[in-house]
């Protein structure tokens, strides 16, 4: 018998008792259940006026306390009534609070026929002295002979004093009253279904009401055991999972590991283990590995030991759950459903696939089953020397388990290393390779010495570093030789959608673009400049100063000086452009330049 079943089973033998002469106490820590379990205990006895559920959450004085005790009673709105009546009657005749002295005659009258059992909740959270509320619920012990419940969540590691002092109060009196204390553990089992079916018909109640197991998982790794989190984050998780366009929801391995993810660092936000200050450090590698010696461990390593399988990291394309996303879902607590399907569909791994894909099923090699294992070896052969279409991330997790296994089975890796290597030629050669978006953006990350995509990572050695590197140089060369299609696309941007245009400058916390990346000089001068002056010159003056700005902000570094000298054409385009115009135009042109033109002059 596990200990919560233990602890109901103490619990019914208790209220079985006639005229115990003890007080019954459920302890257990907030959101582990203790409520929710008497209150199902009790259901029918609650219901029906044999038992009489109290929260004592705030009561201050003993007036309150009997107000609570009589409070939801069919009775306690009559009597409420009285004394208002009362009062008005004694004020009009000058006699007093004859309403208040009637109240309370009648609220004796009605304590005195209070059912044989009483559940006196939220202890911990009763503001009277531990004398005095433990002398109050001692009355219906022992001189009304009631079963009496008391459910509390007694601190025993409270740092602050005066708390302290009050614990130890009430610890120290509580044995006069209390004759048995059992303790309870949160049971997400027996909460999980119920905190489902009370969401919202629609996506996220039916995908999590299919993995159970998964969110189970995750809320035994969190070890903090509180119910109401739980249904806090689930509320939430579903909210989001409403919000998914269906691509995203076939993606099956895609699915598990974002709600994974998001369950781990929500929860880990809810119990303020997390701040939304460490969500934006997700991108940062230190923080979530060990510390040094003599360095406080970071949060987010703590959390990623506690979530092994959760994507806590959130570098360049290793997360399933972007920086910003991260940030906004659960840091804000809201993000535009139309900004969330874009922002995880941009990751790449949310393929609309229901199966598992090769590379995601071929990392768990190892633990395979022989004939799977030789069914999924033949189908990675087949990808990594025959196919035309490939993935980069997904390519380098093959190609890099292809190798393990020709080491560890023959001591071929290095030769397995080397056809590899050929056949990316023959790829690149080809154009096969993607190129990397924005010039940096592999889809895959390569950090402290750790490769990583779609939340598997290993440390590449003598074999694997060519393949990486190899895969880098491809993408930048493909990149390279997409530069004046990019360079077209954006003007073509420009003249069609302002705002999408600054976009593709703008920085963007955990989300790629050109912030970094050199481009402008690539796009021909005298149609940027006839863009903009056309701008200008039909008023639209900050709409198009904003973007040039945005533009110019991207050289504070100094990291793309080689656009500088294509400003300085741009604006010698514009002169050119105003003096065709007039006088009049030009003046506007020297203002507006005056106000917006914020290029560095280069060279």
């Amino acid at each position: 018998m596990n200990q919560n079943k233990s602890a109901i089973s103490a619990l019914q033998q208790y209220a079985a008792i006639n005229k115990p002469g003890y007080a019954f106490m459920i302890e257990a820590p907030w959101g582990s259940g203790k409520t929710h379990l008497v209150k199902s205990e009790f259901s029918t006895g609650i219901s029906n006026g044999s038992a009489r559920y109290v929260s004592l959450n705030g009561i201050s004085d003993r007036t309150a306390f009997r107000r609570a005790l009589l409070e939801g009673s069919s009775e306690a709105n009559i009597v409420n009534a009285i004394g208002t009546f009362g009062n008005t009657l004694g004020t009009l005749g000058g006699i007093g609070n004859v309403g208040s002295l009637a109240q309370n005659a009648i609220e004796d009258r009605m304590i005195e026929k209070l059912p044989k059992l009483l559940i006196f909740d939220d202890i911990e959270r009763c503001e009277l002295s531990p004398v005095v509320l433990l002398g109050l619920i001692n009355d219906f012990v022992e001189h009304k002979e009631m079963n009496v419940v008391l459910c509390a969540f007694i601190e025993r590691d409270e740092v602050n004093e005066e708390k302290k002092d009050r614990r130890d109060d009430f610890l120290s009196r509580k044995e006069k009253v209390v004759g048995r204390t059992v303790r309870i553990m949160a049971d997400a089992n027996k909460a999980l279904p119920a905190f489902i079916m009370a969401m919202p018909d629609g996506e996220g109640k039916q995908w999590l009401l299919s993995n159970k197991g998964l969110v189970l998982e995750v809320f035994s790794e969190t070890k903090h055991g509180n119910l109401r989190i739980l249904r806090q984050c689930l509320h939430d998780c579903g909210r989001v999972i409403d919000d998914l366009e269906q691509d995203l929801l076939r993606t099956t391995d895609a699915m598990m590991r974002f709600v994974r993810t998001y369950l781990a660092l929500s929860m880990a936000h809810a119990n303020g283990r997390l701040t939304k200050k460490h969500l934006i450090d997700r991108s940062k590698y230190r923080c979530t590995v060990k510390p040094n010696e003599n360095e406080e461990s970071h949060p987010l390593y703590e959390c990623s030991q506690d979530h092994p399988r959760a994507e806590v990291f959130a570098g360049v394309a290793t997360s399933i759950i972007p920086l910003d996303l991260g940030v906004s879902l659960i840091g804000i607590g809201y993000e535009e459903p139309q900004a969330t399907n874009e922002a995880l569909r941009a990751t790449g791994q949310f393929t609309g696939a229901e199966d598992l894909p090769l590379w995601r099923r071929f990392v768990e090699w190892r633990r395979m089953q022989t004939n799977e294992l030789e069914t999924t070896h033949e189908e990675a052969l087949t990808y990594v020397f025959d196919n035309d279409e490939i993935e980069p991330g997904p390519y380098i997790h093959i190609a890099h388990d292809l190798i393990s296994i020709a080491e560890a089975g023959s001591g071929n890796g290095e030769r397995a290393s080397k056809g590899i290597q050929n056949r990316m030629k023959s790829l690149a050669k080809s154009g096969r390779i993607p190129g990397a978006a924005y010039g940096r953006d592999y889809g895959w990350a390569m950090q402290n010495n750790l490769f990583s995509f779609g939340g598997y990572a290993f440390e590449p050695n003598e074999m694997t570093k060519p393949i990486i590197e190899n895969m880098q140089n491809a993408q930048n060369l493909a990149f390279e030789n997409l530069r004046a299609e990019e360079a077209a696309r954006l003007l073509e941007l420009l003249s069609e959608d302002l705002a999408a245009f600054k976009g593709e400058f703008s920085w963007k916390m955990g989300r790629s673009n050109f912030y970094d990346t050199a481009i402008l000089h690539e796009i021909e001068v005298l149609q940027f400049a006839k863009q903009v002056f056309g701008y200008m010159t039909s008023g639209k003056y900050d709409a198009i100063g904003e973007v040039l700005l945005a533009l110019a902000e991207r050289h504070r570094t100094d990291t793309i000086s080689e656009e500088c000298n294509w400003a300085n054409e741009v604006r010698t385009a514009l002169n050119g452009l105003a003096e065709v115009a007039g006088p009049l135009v030009m003046a506007q042109l020297n203002w507006f330049l005056g106000q917006y033109w914020k290029f560095p002059t280069g060279d």
